[in-house]
């Protein structure tokens, strides 16, 4: 008797200490119920590419000379679903919340619209077909394996949920509602709307080679009506309302040493000769700005003689030569890393959106002057660089608007290039990929056959995860073969 009340004893306490044990296991600083506001602040956190990567390399803006660190091979095949379907599980998770919370949390649901169209237009336009219709239904439907959607499809889908976010905005901003949690806009819902109405028109530009055999997105007649109500359709058309990132101690700027010490020396990262050649070509003062003379051409009497850039295409062997003798130029420190917060990272700002109307325009897909939209497209990337307005003025007359429609259009893309040069993440690369100015440099270096690459392969994790869905969207795409020069929808 007394060895079974000692056993009843023994699994009282066991079972007690169970329940503490799982009691202290338990994160207490865990966020199990986060608010709106707390999923609003994650998801900007995956919203936006840092400068000073491998994609701005590839952009050809920059030659990376040390054979220690990847160079510029464009030796890319499969990419990642990561940040999107993570971001996308998070604006869900957010309209969920907003819903519960009722009319206090309308705002957020106004943002998850944008979002979606957001992340799925990013994701799509790097690999092509992906999952949305049936995608994070994990957890509510138990669809752990979405079908793919056509990229068509997704456009559509894409362009209607920035058309519905827009339609709901002024009604919010009337009420004064705000986005606690935003830390790009301070909750300024007038300025959310410019960008909700300024990634439409990138959406709509990126898809012209659509624009005359898809009736269904109606890319000309949604362009042309954005232009032609700036009221009902603000939009990104100063640096004001740049939608971008400003870099803090908490955010650090990528440029900046941990030890906050900057050595004005750095020969393994070089300006590139695309980037370089157009500018000195133009006689851009931009080029002054962001870069410093090579040490070799210092004693020319041109002043943008004094600047080079390295091929792309070259071996890194060679550039490194090149750099060590001082024939290519390095960013100027002065100004990148003037201060620990260094210089704004744009994800889609004035220029950018004033050399997308003056494309539009030029393409006639709108009325109205596109030689002062390429005109403000310079201003507002040169005020970016703090460029006077003489110089600006100058610059201006020495490149004016080109008369013929061809040579027009490719100025406008020149230019728009060059306002890329380290911000707005793979842009120049789409840029290319959709109308192929500027040329880019392929040489010895290029690893993929001397090819620009077209796409990303999917993620590996797809045929491990979804392999019937992925190899059925495989075959409808690309005859079955998932590399990364398969021509898409998008660029056919």
């Amino acid at each position: 008797m007394k060895k079974l009340k000692y056993l009843i004893i023994c699994l009282a306490v066991c079972l007690a200490s169970c329940e503490d044990i799982a009691d202290l296991q338990k994160d207490p600083g865990a966020i199990t119920n986060p608010s709106a506001d707390l999923i609003f602040t994650g998801i900007l956190l995956n919203a936006y590419d840092s400068p000073w990567s491998l994609d701005q390399r590839h952009n050809q803006y920059m030659t990376q000379n040390e054979a220690y660190y990847e160079g510029q091979p464009y030796s890319w095949t499969t990419g990642s679903y990561d940040v999107f379907y993570t971001s996308l599980r998070n604006v869900n998770q957010m309209e969920q919340v907003a819903d519960q919370a009722g009319a206090v949390a309308t705002q957020y649901k106004t943002m998850a619209k944008f979002f979606k169209a957001y992340f799925y237009a990013r994701a799509t336009e790097m690999f092509g077909d992906v999952p949305m219709t049936e995608a994070i239904q994990g957890v509510s439907s138990q669809n752990f394996k979405p079908k793919y959607d056509s990229q068509k499809d997704i456009y559509v889908q894409v362009l209607k949920w920035l058309e519905q976010a827009n339609a709901e905005m002024p009604a919010l901003i009337a009420s004064r509602a705000t986005l606690p949690g935003d830390f790009i806009y301070n909750g300024d819902l007038s300025k959310w709307q410019k960008l909700i109405n300024s990634f439409r028109l990138r959406t709509l530009i990126s898809l012209s080679k659509r624009a005359d055999d898809t009736p269904e997105l109606n890319v000309k007649q949604q362009f042309a009506t954005i232009l032609s109500s700036p009221a009902k359709y603000p939009l990104i058309l100063t640096n004001a309302d740049n939608f971008q990132i400003v870099y803090n101690t908490f955010n650090t700027y990528p440029l900046w040493p941990s030890n906050g010490v900057v050595v004005k020396n750095d020969k393994r990262n070089t300006l590139a000769a695309t980037y370089a050649n157009i500018a000195k070509t133009t006689r851009d003062p931009r080029l002054m700005v962001v870069a410093l003379p090579a040490e070799a051409l210092a004693g020319n009497q041109d002043a943008f003689a004094k600047y080079a850039g390295g091929k792309t295409g070259d071996l890194q062997s060679t550039l490194l030569d090149q750099a060590g003798k001082g024939l290519l130029s390095m960013i100027n420190f002065d100004f990148w890393e003037a201060s620990a917060a260094g210089v704004p990272a744009i994800q889609l700002g004035a220029s950018e959106v004033n050399f997308i109307i003056a494309e539009g325009i030029n393409r006639g897909w709108a009325t109205g002057n596109a030689a002062n939209y390429y005109k403000s497209g310079i201003e507002e990337s040169m005020k970016f660089y703090n460029i006077g307005t003489a110089d600006i003025a100058s610059f201006i007359a020495g490149n004016p608007y080109p008369e013929v429609q061809t040579a027009a259009l490719n100025k406008i893309l020149e230019q728009k290039y060059v306002s890329f040069f380290e911000n707005s993440g793979k842009q120049a690369y789409y840029q290319f990929r959709r109308t192929g100015v500027p040329t880019f440099e392929v040489g010895q270096a290029n690893s993929n056959n001397n090819q620009i690459p077209t796409r990303w392969a999917y993620p590996t994790s797809e045929y491990t995860n979804n392999e019937s869905n992925v190899k059925a969207s495989i075959q409808t795409q690309y005859s079955g073969a998932d590399t990364q020069n398969g021509t898409m929808w998008l660029t056919k």
